[in-house]
């Protein structure tokens, strides 16, 4: 008696358990027909069937893939098994590789229970699998027109509300409750307030984000919203009839520009801030961002501020270091280190190694060796599915871009593999560096610096030619002969804008340069 599992799968809501119970109960009379022994089951409960990202069917598959007690899957239909013509084809290829037959209660397959092939089965599988496919697009076309349809009327068609609006008889309408949140942010927000600020007034009126206190990104993400001025967009097309306007539109885009203005390290267009994404706290570990603010004279000056510290002053105890004082001390310590004899070629020979190195571990050749592997792989499955009757309208298009991605690919490896001839040279290097400090400030920031760690009496400069670990690689050791340049200066580097702290003078200045001598 030969042994068999039955795969079991419902497709959505409207379907139920009593779905799968039927499938069960019609495939156990089967088994029992033609003196089959059920030794397991298999069931998805509503997942559909288009593709085989369906959990029990992976598990079914990767239980093929070892030695089982089961022969046969048997299914109710083959629909249950997928609706996807390629991906069946694939499956039970993969199947008939590891020595199991794919046998339907309800309809003839190319396969019978004995092994032997089903001459007649083999077109009649196709064209249930065909059928199967066609009535899934359709199906899917429908119920896409339907919701089109649906949002040109302006009603509801599912999926997440919201924040300030809920649902009555399929229409969208305005939750005064959460509404009134929402004016306020918008106006808070308007007349400067931070998302910090307007949280803990939003807390002491008793007002909350779905039951819990907010957040800055719920914050960010309702001051972003177009739908409360009456727009949102759907695969990409406009629709202005669904969602009734909380804000004004005049309100709405005098916050965007704030937003637009307000971006991490670009609060002021009136100046440039260097170090933007490359300092960091040496305190807490987190990034200082630019900041300004006007003074007790009516002088607007520009700061790095630790982002911990923004978000809860007591978190951090990191002072605001001055922008101006802070960028010229990179910059005059970098353009001197470029000048200092022989550093040029020192800095060189490092980048040469480093570079060779990342070429020679190739990772992105292998990601595109092992991407060609899998569609050629995938290809090959194919041209087997073809060779045992299995020739789709579908199948014939995935196999031509199948061979179109593998070119592809081929062509981005070779362009990989011919890298090498076009390394830059040590000379080359050398040359921009020669030239390096009598560039723009912001090309040498780019250029040369990978970090810059800030603490209250130090500041810590990782150079992008340094060989050592990050400070904050908890299996880094950095080795004891690191080369460490020590620059002893009197400045004082505090900020003088609102909150006033004490000033605290910046010491011993340590620059961390891999290879370069201490000068």
């Amino acid at each position: 008696m030969k042994s068999a599992v039955i795969y079991a799968r419902y497709s959505s809501e409207r379907q139920s358990e009593q779905s799968i119970e039927g499938q069960l109960r019609v495939c156990n009379e089967f088994a029992e027909r033609n003196g089959l022994r059920i030794v397991g089951t298999y069931i998805d409960r509503a997942m559909t069937g288009t593709n085989d990202h369906r959990a029990e069917f992976q598990r079914m598959l990767s239980d093929s893939d070892t030695p089982q007690e089961w022969e046969i899957v048997l299914v109710y239909a083959l629909d249950r098994f997928g609706r996807n013509s390629i991906e069946i084809a694939i499956n039970k290829q993969r199947l008939q590789k590891n020595g199991k037959i794919l046998i339907s209660a309800t309809q003839r397959t190319s396969q019978n229970i004995d092994g032997s092939q089903n001459l007649d089965g083999i077109i009649l599988e196709n064209v249930m699998i065909g059928i199967a496919e066609y009535y899934s697009a359709e199906l899917s076309q429908k119920i896409k027109r339907g919701q089109n349809e649906s949002r040109e009327k302006g009603n509801f068609v599912g999926g997440g509300i919201a924040y300030g609006y809920k649902v009555v008889d399929k229409k969208i309408v305005v939750n005064e409750d959460e509404a009134e949140a929402v004016r306020y942010i918008f106006d808070q927000y308007a007349s400067g307030k931070v998302a910090r600020e307007i949280i803990e007034i939003l807390h002491q009126r008793g007002l909350s984000h779905r039951g819990k206190p907010f957040l800055p990104n719920a914050i960010y993400q309702i001051l972003r919203n177009t739908r409360y001025i009456g727009v949102y967009y759907h695969n990409e097309k406009k629709y202005t009839n669904a969602f009734p306007p909380i804000v004004a539109t005049e309100l709405f885009s005098t916050v965007q520009a704030m937003l637009a203005k307000n971006k991490l390290g670009s609060h002021s267009r009136e100046t440039e801030f260097l170090l933007k994404g490359k300092l960091y706290c040496g305190i807490c570990g987190k990034k200082m961002n630019g900041e300004s603010g006007t003074s007790y004279n009516g002088k607007v000056n520009y700061y790095y501020k630790c982002s911990t510290r923004k978000k809860k002053s007591s978190a951090c105890p990191k002072a605001n270091i001055r922008k101006e004082d802070l960028e010229k001390i990179v910059l005059q310590t970098t353009v001197n280190l470029l000048r200092a004899p022989g550093n040029a070629e020192r800095i060189a020979d490092a980048v040469v190694d480093i570079h060779r190195k990342r070429w020679q571990d190739q990772s992105v050749l292998h990601i595109l060796k092992e991407d060609r592997d899998k569609k050629q792989k995938a290809l090959k499955n194919l041209l087997n599915a073809v060779e045992e009757g299995l020739l789709t309208a579908t199948t014939k298009s995935r196999m031509t871009e199948l061979e179109e991605e593998i070119d592809i690919l081929n062509g981005k490896i070779l362009a990989e593999e011919s890298k090498e001839s076009n390394l830059l040279t040590r000379e080359q290097i050398i040359d921009f560096l020669t030239i390096l400090p009598d560039q723009e400030p912001q090309l040498i920031i780019d250029a040369m610096i990978r970090k810059v760690d800030v603490y209250d009496d130090k500041l810590e400069i990782h150079y992008n030619f340094s060989k050592l670990p990050e400070p904050d690689d908890p299996d880094g050791l950095l080795p004891e002969d690191r080369r460490v340049f020590s620059v002893s200066f009197q400045s004082n580097l505090s900020s003088s804008v609102p909150p006033r702290k004490k000033r605290v003078p910046l010491g011993t200045l340590f620059l961390r340069g891999g290879d370069v001598p201490k000068s």
